[in-house]
């Protein structure tokens, strides 16, 4: 007698457990489990590019910057040295009281005159020969000066003539002084050791003959 649970398979039944386990046993495993090695390789080679970017770019700014600063302090370095030499040109030719008597004596009056009238008492008095420092003492003659301070502080006109007195010469100065005057200076000078000296001077208001001051 047939088994009624033996019931027949049919064409559309699926096959048997059994067989799907030995197709499976047989089958090769297959990783189903999706492969990043490219998208690992393209995350970790993104980062890499950016940074090797970045740095190019930090190190230009860098070379950038530090040659503006070279600039900078060549320039800074360049106007000191400017400003050093003009200042010791002007030290040289107005302040020091030998600066201008390499070219005579018109040269050294005039220095002394742009001394006073800039305030410059002890080097306009350093002009001054060794025999009027051993009369008139420099008190002396910066009170006359600040005294007489309206004659002192002018404009110079025009100058004379250089004119030969004994072992010097005179040299006469006409100016306008701050006070709208006009006054005449006449400076005596003279020549010791290798350069040219003031030895006297004489001021006097061009008006007024008689009213004459000596500084």
């Amino acid at each position: 007698m047939d088994d009624p649970l033996d019931i027949p398979r049919g064409p559309l039944d699926g096959p048997d457990d059994k067989s799907q386990e030995k197709e499976s046993e047989a089958a090769p495993v297959v990783n189903a489990q999706p492969s990043f090695d490219s998208s690992v390789e393209l995350v970790s080679s993104a980062p890499a590019d950016w940074t090797t970017q970045q740095r190019g770019v930090s190190s230009a700014e860098d070379a950038s910057r530090k040659s503006h600063l070279r600039h900078n302090l060549l320039l800074l370095l360049s106007l000191t040295l400017a400003a050093f030499a003009l200042s010791a040109w002007i030290l040289v030719r107005v302040n020091s009281p030998f600066g201008s008597n390499s070219s005579g004596p018109q040269e050294l009056v005039r220095a002394q005159l742009r001394a006073v009238d800039r305030g410059q008492f002890r080097p306009a008095y350093d002009m001054f020969s060794e025999r009027y420092r051993q009369q008139v003492s420099f008190d002396v003659w910066h009170e006359l000066i600040v005294t007489h301070w309206r004659m002192f502080h002018g404009e110079v006109l025009r100058s004379g003539a250089l004119a030969q007195t004994g072992l010097g010469v005179t040299l006469e100065i006409h100016l306008r002084g701050s006070d709208e005057r006009q006054y005449r200076a006449r400076f005596t000078l003279i020549r010791h050791s290798g350069r040219w000296w003031i030895d006297d001077v004489h001021w006097a208001e061009e008006a007024d003959e008689q009213n004459t001051v000596r500084t």
